[in-house]
């Protein structure tokens, strides 16, 4: 047995010497723990009724929605807390119990007084005109252990919000939505303003004498109680990026970032703005979305504008031949003339002659005609190209003056081009009188060229 103080050995022993000082001296469950920074609840006061009775009367089969259930899905949607607490406070009628209501105040601060280093959101999406004083109490011990409370300012579109949102120190949230304030909200001693809406679709499947059909509902809901759950979400969110933040601090962030309402101080959460605040993950994000946006609004602008160049460019031209023909004529021939005195003609220029063919246009047309025979079989697979795309007639039969040129240059490409346009008319049952014409043309030009080949030949 070899010993073990051979070199093999000690590494190791080394490694099981280490391992027992950190077994002993530090603690591992230290290194499971979750990470130190405290933890971020929610609680949401609300009702457990269903909003949807008369649906359910329909049809009992869909998923039942209660506000309770609306108001904690928006906040999880807008933040996710470590831990999200429900506290149900109506009662079987589906009305706000006030002794349910202050107990679940009551359980908060309990909550508070035992979890001292959690950060705590309060979401409380009801309430009335009249407080209690035991419920100015309660919630007032709740601020001064450090929870932020959001309550919903009302739906009656009044000057003064319901309690417990207008009390002090409470963030009191309004609807609004595309810059103005929503009708149904009430606008009292607002502190913030969030979008009220919220809509969500049911799919259902039931079998049926065909088969499976699936059944749908789209359930549409609007009111600041669910726009005060967009802002207690945001808080969270913030919380759990930041959680030095101070309960004013977070207030005047979430302020100086929202987007401006109308008529009012106050504007609207911009969650992203809001959390750019906070975090430079999110700056980033921010910086990004802006220059995105920057490039889409300059792509929009050069399409816009070269849009605008083809719709323009061409009137001067319009309007100059219309007012003055002989003028733009004279032009026109002017710069064939000057084409033709070079000895290379580039591709460009032969695709300018062919678009003075102006049947219209005597002289133009005569001049522009001379040309392309001059240039000779080069021009024929622009006539081909351009065929197709000038087919109406603009100032004369443009077709019956592509298919003579095409005729008089000749050449093997031209013949092939002619006899294709044949073939295509042959394919035609019955041919209108116009048609018949076309092909008597083309028949005609097919005959002639034939003739030259053969006089070509014989004088070989």
């Amino acid at each position: 047995m070899n010993p073990f103080h051979k070199r093999k050995y000690r590494r190791l022993l080394v490694f099981i010497l280490l391992a027992t000082i950190c077994f002993v001296f530090l603690d591992p469950g230290q290194l499971l723990e979750d990470r130190m920074e405290p933890k971020v609840i929610a609680f949401v006061i609300d009702s457990a009724s269903s909003m949807m009775e008369k649906e359910r009367n329909i049809l009992n089969l869909f998923e039942d929605l209660t506000h309770g259930q609306v108001v904690r899905i928006i906040l999880r949607r807008y933040g996710e807390p470590d831990k999200l607490n429900f506290y149900s406070v109506d009662d079987t009628r589906g009305n706000v119990d006030k002794e349910s209501y202050l107990n679940a105040l009551t359980l908060v601060g309990t909550y508070l007084r035992d979890n001292p280093h959690d950060r705590v959101v309060i979401n409380i999406s009801l309430g009335s005109y009249s407080p209690k004083p035991l419920e100015r109490k309660l919630i007032r011990d709740i601020l001064e252990q450090g929870a932020i409370v959001v309550a919903a300012a009302g739906n009656d579109g009044m000057k003064d919000s319901i309690y417990p949102a207008a009390l002090d120190g409470i963030i009191c949230v309004g609807a609004s939505g595309n810059g103005f304030r929503k009708d149904y909200s009430n606008y009292g001693n607002i502190d913030i303003f969030a979008d009220g809406s919220y809509q969500t679709t049911q799919t259902l499947s039931l079998p049926s004498d065909t088969g499976m059909e699936t059944h749908t509902r789209v359930v549409k809901l609007n009111g600041t109680s669910f726009a005060a759950p967009k802002v207690s979400g945001l808080i969270v969110k913030m919380l759990q990026l930041k959680p030095s933040l101070e309960n004013q601090q977070i207030l005047e962030i979430i302020q100086n970032t929202s987007d401006d309402v109308l008529g009012f101080e106050q504007g609207s959460i911009n969650r992203l703005n809001a959390l750019a605040a906070v975090s430079e993950k999110y700056a980033a994000l921010r910086k990004a979305e802006q220059v995105f946006f920057v490039i889409l609004e300059a792509i929009c602008i050069i399409i816009f504008v070269c849009v605008g160049l083809i719709i323009v460019i061409p009137m001067p031209e319009f309007l100059f031949r219309v007012l003055f023909p002989s003028r733009w004529m004279a032009i026109k021939i002017r710069r064939i003339d000057k084409i033709m005195g070079n000895d290379r003609r580039h591709p460009r220029d032969i695709r300018y002659i062919i678009n003075c063919l102006f049947p219209g246009y005597v002289q133009l047309l005569e001049r522009a005609n001379k040309a392309l025979l001059e240039i000779g079989e080069p021009a024929v697979k622009h006539l081909i190209r351009t065929y197709p795309y000038k087919p109406c007639n603009e100032f004369g039969d443009f077709t019956t003056c592509i298919y003579n040129l095409i005729g008089e240059i000749g050449g093997r490409e031209a013949e092939e081009f002619l006899r294709s346009e044949q073939e295509n008319q042959d394919v035609i049952c019955k041919p209108d009188s116009n048609q018949e014409d076309e092909n008597k043309n083309l028949f005609r030009v097919l005959k002639k060229l034939e003739q030259s080949r053969r006089d070509s030949n014989n004088e070989s």
